[in-house]
This record gives C-alpha cells, sequence and structure tokens, in this order.
C-alpha cells in the first residue's frame, strides 16, 4: 500500500504521520468479516457527554472524546479501502442492514452528537466517500456557541446528508434540573427553540418522521409503592392496590403469560387475548377487599378493561389496558410480590398528553393519527388548558397522585416545548401532529434507571411495561427483529474501538457486547471535560457566561 491508495476523493496530498495511521486502522479492518461493513449500524465519532443527566440509558459519562478532522479522515479511508474488497460502488458500507435502515449510520449511543464540533466535516465526509447518511440525535446544545451555530445551520440547510433529526426532551439533562448561576431552565427553552429555528429548513424540506424529524417526550417514570392483593371471591379474581380495584367479569377465569406479537406496532399488539375485568377507583383505602366486594361492590357503575398477565425477571406482574387506542390509553401495570420481587406496586402508564391531544382533535372530526393542518396557537393553548383541568378532575375526583403528576411532569414539560416552538416560528400544526411531537411515554429501565422504579425491578435493563417489552425485550421485539450490528466508535485514551452487537441481549445485565477490538492511536483525540463549560458554552441551559 502507498499514500495514493489511502487519498480520498478531495485529497491530492496526505502526511507521513496520516498514511502511517491509515495503514494502522487499515490492518485492523482489513481482518474484520463482511458483515462488519455491510451491517455498521452506530458510527460514532465522539464518546461521553456532558449533559450528566441523572437517568441515563447509556451510562455516560463526563468526560470526552472526539476525532477531530485529521482523524475522521484517517478512519473514513480505511474503511473505505477495506470495504472496496466486497462492494464496488457507494454506499460502500450498510448495505446489508434491511432489518433497521440500509445507507444511514447512526452518530451518537453513549453521546450527545450535538455538541460535537466537526460533525458537519463527519457527516459530509461519510455521504461524500461512502454513500451513507447520518442520523442525529440530541439533547440540543447551547444557542450561544456560534461555532456550533453555523455547524448545525450548514447541515440543516444540506438535508442529503442527514438521515434524519431528533430532539430529545427529558427532565433529566443538567441544564433543565438545575436553577444556578450556571444554568436554567428558561435558558434551557431557549436553546430547544434556537435548535429548532436552526433546523426549520430541514423540517421544510423532509417533513415530519422518527426517519425525518421530530421531538421525542419522554417523562419520568410514575411509580408507586404499595400493596399488591390477588385472590379470589366466590369466583371471581380480583386485582387490589392503593384504591385501584379490579374484578373478573366471569367467574373461575385463568391467565396466559402475552407476549408482544407484532415488535412493529407502536400501539402494542400482545398474543394473547386480553381477559376483563370491571375497574373502578375508590375514593378511601379498603382494609379487607372482600368484605367490600361483598359489602359494596356495583359492577354497574364500573368501566370494562383489558387486563393481561406478562413476565418480566421479576416474575408476573398485571398489564392493564396497555394498548394506544382511538379515544387514547388509560393504562397501568400492577406488580405483586414474587420469588425476586420483593417489593409490590404499580405504574401509571397513561399517557396524559395523548390522551388530551386525541380528545381536542375530536372536537374537529380528526382521529388520533391525523394531523390538525388547520391548528393555531389558540388550539395549542386551548390543550395546555385543557391538561390542567385534567389535573383538576382528577384532583375532584381524589385522585391526587395522577392530578399532582399531571402539573409536575407532564404541564411542565409539554408547556416550555409549545413555547419553543412557537417561538422557533413552526405552525401550530407541529404540535398536535403524531409524528413531529412524539409522546413516547416514560422513560426505560435502562442504564442508570433502575432507582427510578423504586425497588419494583431488581435489574438493570429489565423491561418494565409493554412498550419496554416492544422497544428490547428478549421474547420478540424490535432488538430481536434487528438481531445484531456492528459499532465503530471513538474510545477513550486515544482509542477507536470496534464492537459487535447481539441485540437481543438489550435486556440484560451483560449488555449487548460480544466482541471488541481496540485500535490504540497516537495522541491525537480531543478532549472535555466539565470544566470546559466553565469557559465554553456547549450544553443546553447554560447561562450567559458574561
Amino acid at each position: 500500500m502507498n499514500k495514493q491508495d489511502f487519498l480520498l476523493s478531495d485529497e491530492n496530498i496526505i502526511s507521513t504521520k496520516d498514511f502511517i495511521e491509515r495503514q494502522k486502522i487499515y490492518n485492523v479492518f482489513d481482518q474484520m468479516p463482511e458483515e462488519f461493513f455491510s451491517k455498521l449500524r452506530h458510527f460514532q465519532p465522539q464518546i461521553g457527554c456532558l449533559n450528566a443527566c441523572s437517568f441515563c440509558s447509556k451510562s455516560s459519562t463526563p468526560m470526552i472524546e472526539y476525532w477531530n478532522e485529521f482523524r475522521i479522515r484517517n478512519v473514513i479511508s480505511a474503511l473505505k479501502l477495506c470495504a472496496k474488497k466486497y462492494k464496488n460502488e457507494k454506499p460502500y458500507i450498510v448495505w446489508n442492514r434491511n432489518e433497521h435502515r440500509n445507507e444511514v449510520v447512526f452518530s451518537y449511543s453513549d453521546n450527545d452528537i450535538g455538541n460535537y464540533k466537526y460533525l458537519d466535516k463527519f457527516v459530509k465526509i461519510s455521504y461524500d466517500e461512502l454513500g451513507v447518511k447520518t442520523r442525529i440525535s440530541t439533547v440540543g446544545y447551547s444557542r450561544y456557541n456560534k461555532n456550533l451555530n453555523k455547524m448545525h445551520s450548514f447541515l440543516a440547510n444540506h438535508p442529503e446528508y442527514l438521515g434524519g433529526v431528533r430532539l430529545s426532551f427529558t427532565p433529566y439533562a443538567i441544564g433543565w434540573c438545575s436553577n444556578n448561576n450556571k444554568f436554567s431552565r428558561n435558558d434551557y427553552i431557549k436553546d430547544i427553540s434556537n435548535f429548532l429555528k436552526i433546523y426549520r429548513p430541514y423540517y421544510d424540506n423532509v417533513g415530519s418522521g422518527y426517519r425525518k424529524m421530530c421531538v421525542e417526550l419522554r417523562y419520568k417514570p410514575f411509580v408507586k409503592i404499595k400493596k399488591v392483593e390477588v385472590g379470589k371471591y366466590n369466583g371471581y379474581t380480583y386485582i387490589y392496590s392503593d384504591r385501584y380495584l379490579y374484578v373478573s367479569q366471569n367467574k373461575n377465569i385463568t391467565f396466559s403469560i402475552s407476549n408482544i406479537s407484532d415488535p412493529l406496532n407502536h400501539s402494542i399488539k400482545l398474543s394473547e387475548k386480553p381477559v376483563p375485568f370491571y375497574h373502578t377507583y375508590l375514593h378511601f383505602e379498603v382494609d379487607n377487599i372482600e368484605e367490600y366486594l361483598k359489602n359494596n361492590f356495583n359492577k354497574d357503575l364500573c368501566s370494562i378493561v383489558d387486563v393481561y398477565m406478562m413476565n418480566n425477571e421479576d416474575g408476573i406482574y398485571y398489564s392493564i389496558e396497555p394498548s394506544i387506542k382511538e379515544n387514547g390509553n388509560y393504562g397501568i401495570n400492577i406488580y405483586p410480590i414474587t420469588a425476586k420481587r420483593t417489593i409490590d406496586g404499580y405504574i401509571i402508564t397513561e399517557r396524559f398528553f395523548i390522551n388530551t391531544l386525541i380528545k381536542y382533535k375530536k372536537q374537529f372530526g380528526l382521529s388520533k393519527s391525523e394531523k390538525f393542518n388547520d391548528a393555531t396557537w389558540d388550539d395549542v393553548q386551548n390543550v395546555l388548558n385543557d391538561l390542567h383541568e385534567l389535573s383538576s378532575y382528577y384532583g375532584k375526583n381524589t385522585n391526587y397522585d395522577k392530578a399532582n403528576y399531571i402539573i409536575h411532569n407532564i404541564s411542565s414539560m409539554v408547556e416550555p416545548y409549545a413555547k419553543a416552538l412557537k417561538e422557533a416560528g413552526y405552525d401550530a400544526c407541529c404540535f398536535f401532529d403524531p409524528k413531529f411531537t412524539i409522546d413516547t411515554g416514560i422513560i426505560c429501565n435502562m442504564g442508570r434507571a433502575k432507582n427510578e422504579f423504586k425497588g419494583l425491578t431488581s435489574k438493570s435493563n429489565n423491561p418494565m411495561t409493554p412498550t419496554h417489552e416492544r422497544n428490547y425485550g428478549k421474547t420478540n421485539s424490535t432488538m430481536i427483529v434487528e438481531n445484531s450490528a456492528w459499532k465503530l466508535n471513538c474510545g477513550y485514551e486515544d482509542t477507536i474501538v470496534i464492537e459487535k452487537l447481539n441485540l437481543c441481549n438489550t435486556a440484560t445485565e451483560s449488555g449487548q457486547v460480544i466482541y471488541k477490538k481496540d485500535i490504540k492511536l497516537n495522541e491525537e483525540n480531543e478532549k472535555l471535560n466539565p470544566k470546559n463549560l466553565n469557559i465554553e458554552y456547549l450544553i443546553p441551559g447554560q447561562r450567559s457566561l458574561n
């Protein structure tokens, strides 16, 4: 191999130093199987994250390393040259990952790519040399960073380079949680608005959708530790916790364990037929549930709900109304004590924001999935008002937990989001568009999330709801469908890391990695740590340093 072999299409010459590095990387890539190139999923030029989210699904650290442009070019040169053994035309990588987006690489996993200063270079060179688009996912960045503004503006005006843009809106980033001399929620919202404004040309060009442009909202889990009673009375099965009472419609029922039947269906489709139960919410807790059933229970005052028995690493649990139907979702999952689950309680999965949107759109003859193209910002304000009315409704019915949760965990996010969207110049219809404003519900039990579930799970990465089962469960999930993938990323201490991921192992403590190879390089990676935030604008929510 000589220098000429390693030249990229826009290069006439490379330094001896870069030539030596390209040779070293090439020699490792040359030993990789064809599927490393054809099924590469994560191509990640940065590791670590400064957002310091109290919950992180990937357990990221706040120490960052990332490739400069020279290293980007060296990696892509070696990758291209090796891949040409298997493919003589673009795309040279990601041509056989039919389960999950051919010709698109994901520039993130345990990092936030939004504040990567060379992202425009990485995306453009990947497209020009390898023929692949790059998907971006971020919680945003500081609007005060002029270089990042310029870089993101370039990307927003070159949609041909991008395979989707997702803004994640969560209540965990330090810029959102803090209110001190370094961070504020008000600045966070202004930074979100700035991001949306910059990417408006991209949205205008490609439209809304998970593979186009979207904002994903996810919330803190609504968990209550409370005694769970499951038993029989006169042949009827009852499930009771706190004030939630469920009584089977029929006698002598039996449950079979339900699994996800269609992991690609976001509305949740399960393998077993639901068991119908009467449901009532009591205005007081009952000490003796069988006595209550004998003397006070009135099925005519109850609603009928679908109940399923699910199973995770800690044992069985009951999922009530897990699907999103045309009238919304009013779900709850109840977890009795088992051999492994030493604490009982429940998780409310009711989709308060989605339900409010659906109810409001119905007034205009629109279904839950339809766009509301004629929406105005008055309509948005009406929905925000309706959320407060919903909180008041639950309060009047003595369900103070739901009333408080809506105010402190739903409205507190949706209202600032609506403000950011409006200030960025978007039409109100984006607020109602289920492909742009994507409410994903509560966070998953992944990474550092275990403590958020207050003891209802003994394991990290243990799916807690049917939605989580659909996303990453071990029986039949989107991860099972995708099966395996490869990752090529910047590693710590000036390494390049190659990993093969068994995605079927996502819901395990051992994790996805089944093969790993490190390439040790010279000290060329650039580095950041939390101290950089004292002198540089990087993450959303930073106050002015002046």
